[in-house]
């Protein structure tokens, strides 16, 4: 069941362990995803999802200056964020992207990590084994973690051999006893992760909750750049109280060097800019989507879109409410709620909600065809059929592309 999205607010969890030099100062912070407040271990489903709540959770809830302070963190990236041609919106200066040892290590993904190099992000390599077919992966990296416990003494000491001669710093994980540390030093390693040091720590807080309708139209909105305009983002970003506090809050951060106040909306739209606010749409879409939300996800693409095409095809006017209306018919199915209720609460006129409630007028007649066509129910007017059929392979192929964007 999916959690209702309409609450003023929800619990997120993370964990961090230190990463300590020799002298056992903290120079940085490995960040875990925590599924919630009572989790032990990362329990992933859906490393992209993982990923983006990370993040997410860093640049709008606790802020990473809270989290690590003064130094690194360091963060798993899955192979899917990074081939990701729009990044991700982090600040180059503190965080270090562990690329993960089943990451497919082939020329796609280097020309991908060069150009996250390139842009100036701080690459590390986890729980790496080195081969000599990996070199231009070691000449791109910043740090190497290796993992004492699974290579074993003698394991570990072959791969620091080998690993001579780069400049990449090494950092020796899963360090677990006085031993594994005083024989790490002895080899000239400089970076310590592990229980012996610290277990990771589960850090919690409340939450701002957005709503889920409200980041699907904001990305619609931004990928259509012929459009766009600041007073359409002002009024998508503006109906959701939660998107506005994480927006400000990350503004407030002190990665974007803001020294102004803000006290509106629109300011706060165009200090961040279309690029950086598409950037942070796609992360709170990422971190909210996952598992099964990502099925519900393209659903709602379909039906929203389907929708829009079928009002074109007859010449409908204002099809952007087409749009809105095949998005919002499934809200309930997000929320866990009634659908009167969850639009009942929702700045709408009412209209437009008896329309989706209870199919009324002309955007509601569409919005039933719409739904009894992708449900495989019995079409009877010929015409609505070919219609129906036409633009839903439009849908579907908008939608994929959607996907691919975002």
């Amino acid at each position: 069941m999916v959690e209702n999205s309409l609450s003023a607010h929800s619990n997120i969890a993370l964990a961090r362990q230190p990463i300590v030099d020799s002298r056992l100062a903290v120079m940085g912070y490995e960040l875990f995803y925590r599924k919630n407040m009572m989790a032990v271990q990362a329990d992933i489903m859906d490393e992209v999802g993982a990923t983006a709540q990370v993040i997410s959770a860093g640049l709008f809830e606790f802020g990473m200056e809270n989290l690590v302070g003064s130094s690194k963190a360091f963060i798993n990236f899955p192979r899917a964020y990074l081939l990701s041609p729009s990044g991700m919106p982090i600040d180059k200066e503190n965080i270090v992207i562990e690329v993960l040892e089943d990451s497919g290590f082939d020329a796609i993904l280097l020309a991908s990590l060069r150009r996250w190099a390139n842009s100036g992000c701080t690459i590390a390599l986890d729980d790496f084994v080195f081969d000599s077919k990996l070199t231009p992966f070691v000449e791109l990296a910043d740090y190497i973690k290796l993992d004492i416990l699974t290579l074993g003494h003698d394991g570990f000491h072959q791969q620091v051999e080998l690993l001579k001669g780069f400049n990449a710093h090494i950092i020796a994980e899963k360090v677990e006893t006085w031993e594994d540390y005083q024989f790490c030093r002895l080899l000239g390693v400089e970076y310590f992760q592990g229980y012996f040091f610290e277990k990771p720590e589960l850090i919690s807080s409340k939450a701002s909750k957005v709503n889920s309708m409200t980041l699907l139209q904001l990305m619609s909105s931004l990928l259509n750049t012929s459009t766009l305009s600041i007073d359409d983002l002002d009024r998508i970003v503006s109906q959701d109280a939660g998107l506005v506090h994480k927006l400000l809050r990350y503004l407030n951060s002190p990665s974007t060097g803001l020294v102004a106040s803000v006290d509106s909306v629109r300011l706060a739209i165009m200090l961040i800019g279309a690029e950086k606010l598409k950037s942070l749409t796609n992360l709170l879409l990422m971190s909210e989507m996952v598992g099964e939300r990502h099925v519900l996800l393209e659903q709602i693409l379909i039906r929203a879109k389907h929708a829009e095409l079928f009002a074109h095809s007859r010449g409908y006017n204002n099809q952007d409410k087409y749009f809105l209306a095949g998005m919002l018919s499934m809200i309930d199915v997000c929320t866990g709620m009634k659908l009167d209720e969850v639009l009942g609460e929702l700045p709408l006129p009412n209209e437009f909600i008896n329309a989706i409630v209870h199919r009324s007028g002309r955007v509601g007649n569409a919005l039933d065809l719409v739904e009894s066509y992708s449900n495989g129910h019995t079409v009877k007017d010929a015409q609505d059929f070919e219609d129906l059929k036409s633009t839903y392979f439009d849908a579907v192929k908008w939608a994929d592309e959607f996907l691919v964007a975002i």
